[in-house]
């Protein structure tokens, strides 16, 4: 069907006339004349009387004028929905973050912009080490994700998103929490609560390294998988632990942060996606986390 046609026969119906139709739609009246014949003739049905003064609806046109306008309006929408979609405004993203992700400001603030900007855009996030993300990303399986030591690769975009320092986590009512800043050697003797190797082996490989530099080899006496779950133990008494700056937010009752002198080493927490599948939604989501990085220190 020829929707050019479609607005003619509706045209000529608002306005009975096909004078005056012609003229709304800006073509000649013959030409207008001939493409309601030739709609006429593939339907098999007379849409108009002819009357003296103008023209008429007849019921078969009646019908069909009330179907078309809804089809019409139907094609318009789908129209408008495909560019928005061409232009990134309507989609769906999985992101994934690990735990420093989650517990950034700057991204809850970019999540929550980015949400009021394109409100037909999806997003779904899920939990996920920094390791995983990697794999996932290059089989497709995530859109894009918030993850700590970002490899050099040329498949990788990227927007830095900030830096985490690592502090030491204490007791409540140790003594250290006495001081504003801890010095290194005031650790040697603690015991010491750590994640996984296993899990987040680079980040803790850096750490040790840094920690060996300034004669502090820590005597780790618990492992736990995150922590989440090291803030429970050293809540309990078990140890100190090397945490994230952030989690400050999130601080179990019982347990206190404070800085190390010298311990300089930091987490660079980057949003990543294939530079190859680049849609325009992920293209969007990635300007807006740009502006926030470019605004002051969420």
């Amino acid at each position: 069907m020829d929707f050019r046609q479609v607005r003619y026969f509706l045209a000529v119906a608002e306005h009975a006339n096909f004078r005056r139709a012609a003229e709304a739609v800006h073509v000649a009246q013959s030409a207008l004349s001939k493409q309601i014949g030739e709609l006429e003739a593939q339907l098999g049905v007379q849409l108009f009387d002819r009357l003296p003064s103008g023209v008429r609806l007849t019921q078969a046109g009646r019908v069909y004028a009330e179907e078309a306008r809804r089809s019409l309006d139907l094609m318009e929408r789908a129209a408008t929905r495909a560019r928005k979609a061409a232009r990134g405004e309507i989609d769906r993203l999985t992101i994934a973050m690990n735990d420093l992700g989650t517990r950034s400001r700057r991204v809850a603030a970019c999540v929550a912009l980015f949400a009021r900007r394109f409100p037909e855009v999806q997003l779904d996030f899920v939990s996920m080490v920094s390791i995983e993300q990697l794999a996932a990303l290059r089989y497709g399986k995530i859109d894009a994700g918030v993850l700590i030591e970002r490899p050099q690769d040329d498949w990788l975009d990227h927007v830095p998103v900030g830096r985490d320092p690592f502090w030491i986590a204490l007791p409540s009512g140790h003594p250290l929490c006495e001081l504003d800043v801890v010095p290194v050697d005031a650790l040697v003797a603690e015991p010491f609560v750590s994640v996984a190797m296993s899990t987040y082996w680079l980040p803790q490989t850096r750490l040790m390294a840094r920690c060996r530099l300034l004669g502090l080899v820590p005597r780790v006496v618990q492992e736990a998988s995150n922590d989440h779950m090291q803030m429970s133990f050293v809540a309990a008494g078990m140890g100190v632990a090397f945490v994230n700056a952030s989690i400050g937010a999130q601080l179990t009752d019982g347990v206190e942060l404070r800085p190390v002198a010298g311990l300089d080493t930091e987490l660079e927490l980057d949003f990543v996606w294939p530079r190859a599948a680049a849609a325009p939604s992920l293209q969007n989501f990635a300007t807006t986390m740009r502006e926030m990085t470019a605004r002051e220190s969420l």
